[in-house]
C-alpha cells in the first residue's frame, strides 16, 4: 500500500492537507486512530475568516453553522462586561465541528483521498526515502509523512521531533447544555478571575435553539469542580439547563514546537503546537498550518527532495504570520496568568475591548503595551513582557 503521503489524524489540518495534494494529482492517504471525526470536545468558535482560508464555499456553510455571532461578551473578575462588536457584522460562527469535519472530508475525498478510521498509527520504520506506517491492519510505505495527530502526537514523539517537556497543555472541560438562558443569542460569553477559572477562562457558545457549549480551560485545580461551581454560581443561564453531553481534553498552551519537520516527516496543527495559547483556539491556526505545509510538500514531492532543509520552508512561511501570531499570545499567556483578579479588573478598566481581543490573539501588541505602561504596576508585571 503505496502512498506519496501519509496523514496520520482527520482533523482540520490533516483533511485541508491531504485535500490540496490531492488535488495536485498525488496519491494520499488519512490514517485515523477513532471510528468517527471530532472526538476531542471542542467550543466549536470560528472567525469568519475560517471560511475564507478553508476555501469553503459558502453554499456550503449551512450544513455546519449552528449560530452566527455578532458580538462577544468578556466579563471581568468584578463583573465588569465589556462589549466586542463589529457595527452588527458578523464576527463568527459556533459551528457543528462533526458536520464541519465531515465536509472538509468530502471535500478530501473528492480529489482522491482515501481514508482508513479505527486505523491508530502503531509505530514508523525508515529505510532511505520511504518510511513504512503500521497501523492496527496495515502497513503503508510512504515518502513523506505527516503528523496532524494532535497534542498526543504519536508521529511527534516516535520521530523524535518533539522534546520531553517541550509540550505544555491546559485541561479543558465542556458539557453540551440545553435550555441556557441567554440575554443575547448572537454573542459569545467569557468569563474571567481566579474565583472561576484559576489560570484560564470559562465560556457559554450558544448553538441553535437554547443550546449552549458550556466549559472552562482552568491549570492546577480539579476542572469539573470549578466548571459545576460556574454554573452553580450563574444561575441566571443555567436554572432551567441540564447537561446532555460531556468531554474533556487537553490543549497546547506552548506555542509552535521548535522542530516540526525532518526529513520525510512534517507535523501541522495541534501536533507542530499551532494553537493560540491565551485562548486554547486552534481550528484556524491548524487549517492555515495545513494548507501552508501543503504548499511545501507539492513543490518537494514535484522535485523529488523531501529532505529537511526543503520541508523547512513551511516553517518559515507559517512563521511569517501565524507564528508571530502564537508567540506574541504565549507572551501575553505567560504575563496575565500571573495577575491577580485585582490587576486584571485593572486591566479590563485600561484596555477597550478591542485591545482585549487583540492581545489574546497575538495582534497589535505593541500597541497594547503602550497602553498598559502608564499603569504604575502593570506597566512592570505585564507591558514590558509583552514588549520583550
Amino acid at each position: 500500500m503505496k502512498y506519496d503521503a501519509i496523514v496520520i489524524g482527520a482533523g482540520p489540518a490533516g483533511l485541508i492537507f491531504a485535500r490540496y495534494l490531492g488535488e495536485a494529482g498525488f496519491k494520499v492517504a488519512i490514517v485515523e486512530k477513532n471510528n468517527e471525526l471530532a472526538v476531542k470536545p471542542c467550543g466549536e468558535g470560528i472567525s469568519s475568516r475560517v471560511i475564507e482560508t478553508a476555501e469553503i464555499s459558502r453554499s456550503e456553510v449551512y450544513r455546519f453553522l449552528s449560530r452566527e455571532i455578532k458580538r462577544a461578551y468578556i466579563f471581568a473578575p468584578n463583573g465588569k462586561r465589556l462589549t466586542v462588536e463589529e457595527s452588527g457584522r458578523t464576527m463568527g460562527y459556533i459551528i457543528d465541528k462533526r458536520n464541519f469535519l465531515k465536509v472538509l472530508s468530502e471535500y478530501a475525498v473528492s480529489s482522491g483521498v482515501e481514508i482508513y478510521i479505527s486505523e491508530p498509527a502503531k509505530n514508523f520504520s525508515r529505510k532511505n526515502n520511504t518510511l513504512n506506517v503500521y497501523t492496527r491492519s496495515h502497513v503503508f510505505k510512504t515518502r513523506l509523512l505527516i503528523g496532524a495527530d494532535g497534542y498526543l502526537s504519536v508521529v511527534a514523539k516516535k520521530m523524535g521531533l518533539e522534546k520531553r517537556g517541550e509540550r505544555r497543555v491546559i485541561p479543558s472541560i465542556q458539557y453540551v447544555m440545553s435550555n441556557v438562558e441567554l440575554d443575547d443569542y448572537e454573542a459569545t460569553y467569557f468569563f474571567t478571575g481566579n474565583n472561576v477559572a484559576p489560570l484560564g477562562y470559562a465560556w457559554i457558545f450558544p448553538k441553535d435553539g437554547k443550546i449552549a457549549n458550556v466549559g472552562l480551560g482552568v491549570q492546577k485545580v480539579s476542572p469539573r469542580t470549578y466548571l459545576n461551581k460556574f454554573i452553580r454560581d450563574n444561575r441566571k443561564y443555567f436554572s432551567k439547563s441540564q447537561p446532555i453531553e460531556f468531554k474533556g481534553a487537553a490543549v497546547t498552551i506552548s506555542g509552535v514546537l521548535e522542530k516540526i519537520v525532518d526529513d520525510n516527516v512534517m507535523l501541522i496543527g495541534e501536533a507542530a503546537g499551532q494553537v493560540i495559547p491565551l485562548t486554547g483556539g486552534g481550528i484556524h491556526t491548524s487549517i492555515a498550518g495545513g494548507k501552508i505545509a501543503a504548499e511545501i510538500a507539492i513543490k518537494a514531492l514535484e522535485e523529488d527532495d523531501l529532505s529537511k532543509e526543503k520541508l523547512s520552508m513551511y516553517k518559515r512561511k507559517y512563521d511569517l504570520y501565524w507564528g508571530k501570531r502564537i508567540r506574541d499570545s504565549l507572551k501575553g499567556l505567560r504575563a496575565i496568568e500571573k495577575l491577580s483578579d485585582e490587576e486584571l479588573n485593572a486591566l479590563a478598566e485600561i484596555l477597550s475591548p478591542q485591545d482585549i481581543v487583540n492581545l489574546a490573539n497575538g495582534e497589535k501588541i505593541s500597541e497594547i503595551a503602550k497602553k498598559i505602561l502608564k499603569h504604575p504596576i502593570l506597566s512592570i508585571k505585564l507591558a514590558r513582557k509583552l514588549l520583550i
